[in-house]
């Protein structure tokens, strides 16, 4: 999977020596080693204006692969971090065509396919990578992220040269110093648009590519994006049937490219239908080719919190699919032991216990020997799979469903259900707490959803939590207009004119926002690679979603008709269900979406102990630690501090108290501050 730094001097630059930048860029290494402990190595041109530098984990090519590469002129360099599928054939393909591979890697294929198709290579990608070229003979830096951003990259303009890296923290040796970017912090940057909490530090954003040149010319342009089919345009003539078996295909063959690996794959379970699909099908793929074929699935149980606890049912979904179980039972104590360290990794605020969760099961797999993992990441995006989808669903009528025969709600039918949903509470993300007046034009700039407008409801900070000077230069706080402000200005056209179905909206926001920068980023890749684990996630391959997101809306979010007139349920991921149904249990396979939780424990009636969160968040969350951030508003932190000291919730749900995930929020910038030695932001 590996990790990557490369440093490009403008003209105008002072350049170390050769011998000096190939000793920063391996102190920059060293920091990220934690992404390629097998193998590094660095590449500076003569002249020292550009160096790149790799971190390995081996797993394709374990002999000849290290980087960086380089084609057969030494003319092209670079460095790749990832995998790139189907890469047999393209190297047959090219090799016909005259191309000279040095090894057997996958990453070659860059190099090569450069050569051949320029900055036209990126479609003949298919995986999660991440890399960065140098055409020495045009003296261009290009760097590329893959389609949906399952691999990081982060840029910044520094003295006169550009840095790129897997990670932040391996800008710190290069001699960059962080500060906060208010405006960033206080609009969600790092949920809405390509910004992080640092100033002038980026993300390069899913399916983009980047162009620097020694001038200081830079420029930034998407070479892929998601898409969905007109609504009133009707599916072309596939039955319901054929796209149940198209689905299943797509996916077997997603799962069989993710098997390909030089090393033991193991898998992530939950008790959900995502993972569970991928283990059984996995393992299906397996025994075709050895009958006596095991796969190695890995849960995480919280055996304190009862029926909260999803590890057994995913010990009965192993045993039914023949795998061999690992079980890793994780409290409360465990997760506070390692939030910090997850916060480090991820780079950005954490609320949830969910890093920390996935930081700890990844230590796990890693111990016993596994460096790949597959994941079912993906499939509540695009098979819509949240509870707050319904919702936007209900929002417009489905003529391409309809002209398949779908029993549908009448106009009137839909409309008067989705008034009673609203007024429901939907605990998991706190729809109670949602409004369906405010937020006016940040909802009417994505057609009137209001999937984006819950996820601000779910627990983002408002403007009491900062300072009256900060809110002075940042202006107006409102979360769902930021989030609208961040979507591509193709899309808002396509959903105020009612171009796309709201729930095809609502899909492509939640794909852009929570699994780009909170699933894949800070409980996904990086405290998996924390550990020196490769996570892969066959649902999120291009050729399966673009299937997907063609597909009439109501085979994603099913509605069932009662036995009273104007009864209607709705079945998420009806289609997905089907076309993984002989893989998974029939328990399963009935059972509803839940939140992902990673439970604390609830204390016992009359017990006046601290549970292990509170006495983290006591000892750590002091008026001195906060104010010397600079933007927090200390009195009403420490409210929220003695709130949830003496009078905690343990929520139905399961999830954290709302006021212990603020708190969370805040000791996430105290870590940053303290590893990245940010300034006190002074205005």
């Amino acid at each position: 999977m590996c990790g990557i730094i490369a440093v490009y001097h403008t003209e105008a630059a002072s350049f170390p020596s050769a011998d000096r930048l190939c000793s920063l860029l391996r102190t920059s290494l060293n920091s990220i080693e934690h992404r390629g402990p097998d193998a590094s190595g660095v590449f500076t041109t003569p002249d020292a204006c550009l160096g790149l530098g790799h971190v390995r984990l081996s797993i394709i090519d374990l002999e000849t692969g290290n980087q960086p590469l380089s084609d057969e002129d030494d003319l092209i360099h670079c460095v790749v971090a990832g995998e790139i599928y189907e890469y047999a054939q393209i190297r047959a393909e090219l090799e016909a065509k005259g191309s000279v591979f040095k090894t057997k890697s996958d990453s070659e294929l860059v190099v090569q396919l450069y050569k051949h198709h320029g900055l036209n290579l990126l479609p003949s990608l298919r995986g999660e990578f991440a890399f960065v070229l140098y055409d020495s003979k045009r003296r261009l830096l290009f760097a590329a992220r893959d389609r949906f951003g399952i691999k990081p990259l982060y840029y910044t303009v520094s003295d006169e040269r550009i840095l790129i890296g897997s990670e932040i923290k391996a800008f710190l040796p290069l001699g960059w110093k962080a500060q906060w970017d208010i405006d960033s912090i206080v609009h969600n940057g790092d949920f809405s648009d390509d910004r992080t909490v640092f100033k002038g530090v980026r993300m390069l954003m899913a399916g983009h590519f980047l162009l620097f040149r020694p001038t200081g010319y830079i420029k930034i342009q998407p070479y892929w994006d998601l898409s969905y089919r007109a609504m009133n345009v009707p599916h072309p003539s596939a039955t319901v049937e054929q796209m149940i078996e198209t689905v299943r295909k797509h996916i077997f063959r997603a799962i069989e490219l993710r098997l390909r690996s030089d090393v033991p794959i193991g898998m992530y379970l939950s008790g959900g239908i995502n993972s569970s699909a991928i283990a059984g099908m996995a393992l299906k793929l397996l025994k075709e080719k050895d009958p006596n074929a095991k796969l190695a699935t890995f849960t995480l149980a919280f055996p304190h919190a009862g029926s909260h606890d999803e590890g057994p049912i995913a010990n009965r979904t192993s045993a039914f699919i023949g795998a061999e179980t690992h079980m890793v039972h994780v409290t409360e104590a465990d997760l506070v032991g390692v939030f910090e360290r997850a916060v480090w990794h991820a780079e950005q605020p954490i609320f949830t216990f969910h890093a920390a969760g996935k930081l700890i099961l990844s230590q796990f797999v890693h111990n016993k020997g596994y460096k790949v993992v597959l994941s079912g990441e993906g499939a509540d995006e695009f098979f819509g799979g949240y509870a707050w989808f319904p919702l936007d669903y209900l929002r417009g009528p489905d003529p391409a469903g309809r002209a398949l025969g779908l029993n549908l709600p009448s106009d009137a039918e839909r409309q008067e259900i989705l008034t009673q949903i609203q007024l429901a509470a939907v605990p998991q993300l706190s729809l109670s707490r949602n409004s369906y007046t405010d937020a006016v034009l940040g909802r009417q700039m994505l057609g009137g959803i209001s999937t984006h407008r819950a996820y601000i409801a779910a627990g983002f900070a408002g403007a009491e939590v900062y300072t009256s000077a900060v809110l002075a230069v940042a202006g107006e706080l409102d979360g769902t207009l930021a989030i609208a402000d961040g979507i591509d200005a193709r899309v808002r056209e396509s959903a105020v004119h009612g171009e796309w179905h709201p729930l095809d909206v609502a899909s492509y926001v939640t794909a852009k926002t929570i699994l780009l920068q909170v699933i894949l980023n800070n409980f996904g890749e990086r405290v998996e690679m924390a550990n020196s684990v490769e996570g892969r996630p066959p649902f999120l391959d291009h050729h399966l979603v673009e299937y997907i997101n063609m597909l009439p809306p109501s085979v994603k979010v099913r509605p069932v008709q009662g036995d009273s007139p104007g009864v209607w349920s709705f079945t998420d991921k009806w289609i997905l269900r089907q076309a993984v149904k002989p893989y998974i249990t029939e328990e399963v396979f009935l059972r509803k979406k839940l939140s992902y939780n990673a439970p604390p424990m609830r204390r016992q009636e009359g017990d006046t102990n601290p549970v292990p969160l509170q006495a983290h968040l006591k000892a750590r969350i002091t008026r001195a630690k906060v104010q010397a951030l600079g933007f927090f508003n200390w009195e009403h932190i420490e409210g929220l501090l003695k709130a949830y000291l003496e009078t905690p919730e343990f929520p139905e749900h399961g999830g954290l108290d709302p006021t212990a995930q603020m708190l969370l929020y805040v000791l996430s910038f105290v870590v940053i501050q303290e590893r990245f030695e940010v300034p006190t932001w002074i205005n």
